[in-house]
C-alpha cells in the first residue's frame, strides 16, 4: 500500500534538508516521494548456475519480460501470465536466480568492480543473512573460500536455505558477533560488511524507519557500525579491500563511521571509492558505498608505534580488550578411512568425481567443500555452523546421498530421467512419488534441460523416492 509523507517524522524531514537539501526544495520534495512508492521486483541471474543470455532465453520462453539495471546480472521481471509466485517457478527453487532488490546487489558489484576474479581468495561477509550477497560473492570470486557470518542466530536458517538452494560448495558459515573477526588479523583478502543499520533507504517498505526515526537511535547503531568496520579492517590482509555499505543515508552512520576508522589508521586507511546513491534518482534502494583499502598494517594504542598484527579488539569507549576464547568444531572431523572407502564406492556406482574437495563429516553429514589452503586454516580458529556443501549421511554403514547432488554435480555414469510433462513435475515439486515401473537404482530427473535433483527407486512402489528438500517444496 503507498504510503504518505504526512507519515514521515518531521526531525527526519528536517534533517535531510539541514544536511543535504538546503535550498534545493524540489530535490528534497522529490526524495520524500520517492520513499512513498513501491519499487519494481528485481532479479539477479545466478552465473554460478546458467549464463545471462542462457537465462534470457528461458525467460522468453517463459514469457518472462526482463529489463536491464546497470547491474549486467540483475533484472526487472514482468509476468504477463502468472501460474505460481516467482519464488515457487522451477528455476528460483533450483537456484538460478535470486529475489532481490537492485540495491541489494550493488555491494558486491561495486566490491569488484562488476568482475569476475578467479583468485583464489579468502572473504569474509561480516553480516551475511539471508545470503543474497554471499552468494553473489561466489559468483564474482568463483575460486574463493566465502565465510559467511551471521551474528543473529534467527536469521541463520535463511541464509542456510539460500546458499544451499544457489550453490555453497565454496562457503563456511559462522555465527560470531562481528567484532569477533578482529581476533583474526591479517587473514582476509576481501572483506563486505553490508552493515546493521537504520534502513533510511528502504522506508518505502520500513514504515516504521522514517515514522519513528530519531537522532538517539542514529548514534547507537553508528557505534556498532564503528565497532564492524575496525574489527574488517583489523582482519583484512595488507593490500585487501573492504567494502563498507548501508541502505541508509544519513551522514553519521555513512561518511562519520568511515571517517573515525581512517582516523585511527590513517597510514593504514586508504578510501578508493565513496558513493551515496539517492532513491529518487537511482529508480531503487537508497544505498550509500565506500570501497576501503588497507596499505599496511595498523598501529594501535598498545603495539609502542610498531605495526600491530596482534588479536586485539576495540572496546565502545575506543580502549583495546583481550581477545575472545575461540571454541573449535569438535565434531567437525576429517572424513575417516571406512567412511572414505564407504563413499568412493558411491562415488564410483554415480560417476562422482570429488578429487577437487576437503571431505568432513558432521554428526554423520558428510560435507565437502573446495581445497583452499587458507580455508583448511582457518578451520583451526573457527566454529563452523554449516562447512561447505552437504552430499549425504552416513548411518549404520550405509551412505544415502543428497538430492542436491543430482543438481550441483556431474554423475557421468548416472541415467537421466526426463521428466515428461508439466503436470509430473508439479507433482514432484509438491513432494509425490513419480515414474511408473521403474529399474532400482539411482537417476538424475531432468526437466526442460535443467537437473532438478538425484532420486533412487523405491522397489516397493517402483516410483522415484522423492527427497526434494521439503523446505523448497511448493504448497
Amino acid at each position: 500500500m503507498k504510503k504518505h509523507k504526512s507519515e514521515i517524522n518531521p526531525r527526519f524531514v528536517e534533517y535531510f534538508q539541514e544536511n543535504f537539501f538546503a535550498d534545493k526544495p524540489e530535490e528534497l520534495e522529490r526524495f520524500l516521494e520517492s520513499l512513498t512508492k513501491p519499487l519494481p521486483k528485481t532479479i539477479r541471474v545466478n552465473t554460478n548456475r546458467i549464463s545471462v543470455e542462457d537465462f534470457k532465453a528461458r525467460a522468453l520462453w517463459n514469457n518472462w519480460t526482463l529489463t536491464p539495471t546497470n547491474n549486467p546480472t540483475v533484472f526487472r521481471i514482468d509476468r504477463t501470465a502468472i501460474k505460481i509466485p516467482l519464488g515457487h517457478t522451477m528455476e528460483h527453487l533450483l537456484g538460478y536466480f535470486y529475489i532481490q532488490e537492485l540495491s541489494a546487489s550493488m555491494s558486491v558489484h561495486y566490491l569488484t568492480d562488476g568482475k569476475i576474479d578467479t583468485s583464489p581468495y579468502l572473504i569474509l561477509d561480516m553480516a551475511a543473512s539471508p545470503g543474497g550477497k554471499t552468494t553473489q560473492l561466489a559468483e564474482h570470486f568463483p575460486t574463493s573460500i566465502i565465510v559467511a557470518n551471521e551474528p543473529t542466530r534467527d536469521r541463520m536458517a535463511q541464509l542456510v536455505s539460500n546458499t544451499e538452494r544457489l550453490g555453497n560448495n565454496r562457503t563456511m558459515i559462522t555465527n560470531y558477533d562481528g567484532g569477533f573477526y578482529s581476533n583474526l588479523p591479517e587473514t582476509f583478502d576481501r572483506i563486505l560488511i553490508d552493515a546493521p543499520c537504520s534502513g533510511e533507504g528502504i522506508g518505502f517498505k520500513e514504515s516504521q524507519t522514517v515514522k519513528y526515526w530519531n537522532l538517539k537511535n542514529i548514534y547507537t547503531i553508528a557505534r556498532l557500525q564503528t565497532k564492524l568496520l575496525d574489527a574488517a579492517f583489523r582482519a583484512l590482509k595488507t593490500g585487501g579491500e573492504v567494502l563498507y555499505s548501508t541502505c541508509t543515508l544519513n551522514l553519521i552512520e555513512n561518511e562519520w563511521v568511515v571517517n573515525e576508522i581512517k582516523t585511527r589508521y590513517p597510514e593504514s586507511f586508504e578510501v578508493l571509492f565513496e558513493k551515496r546513491f539517492w532513491p529518487q534518482d537511482e529508480g531503487s534502494w537508497g544505498f550509500f558505498v565506500c570501497k576501503i583499502r588497507k596499505n599496511k598494517p595498523p598501529i594501535s594504542p598498545l603495539s609502542g608505534g610498531q605495526n600491530d598484527i596482534t588479536p586485539l579488539t576495540r572496546g565502545d569507549e575506543g580502549g583495546f580488550k583481550k581477545p575472545r576464547v575461540i571454541k573449535l568444531n569438535e565434531e567437525l572431523i576429517p572424513l575417516t578411512k571406512d567412511h572414505e572407502r564407504l563413499l568412493s564406492r558411491f562415488t564410483e556406482t554415480v560417476g562422482l568425481d570429488l578429487g577437487e574437495y576437503h571431505l568432513y563429516e558432521f554428526k554423520r553429514d558428510v560435507l565437502v567443500i573446495q581445497k583452499n589452503s587458507a580455508a583448511k586454516a582457518l578451520l583451526q580458529s573457527v566454529f563452523p555452523v554449516r562447512l561447505g556443501q552437504r552430499i549425504g549421511r552416513i548411518e549404520e554403514g550405509i551412505f544415502t546421498p543428497d538430492n542436491r547432488l543430482g543438481r550441483d554435480f556431474q554423475l557421468t555414469k548416472t541415467p537421466v530421467y526426463e521428466i515428461p510433462t508439466e503436470k509430473e513435475l508439479d507433482d514432484y515439486l509438491r513432494g509425490k512419488e513419480i515414474g511408473e515401473n521403474l529399474q532400482e537404482g539411482y537417476s538424475v530427473l531432468r526437466y526442460d534441460w535443467l537437473n532438478i535433483g538425484l532420486e533412487s527407486t523405491n522397489p516397493k512402489t517402483g516410483h522415484f523416492t522423492n527427497t526434494f528438500p521439503r523446505e523448497w517444496l511448493r504448497r
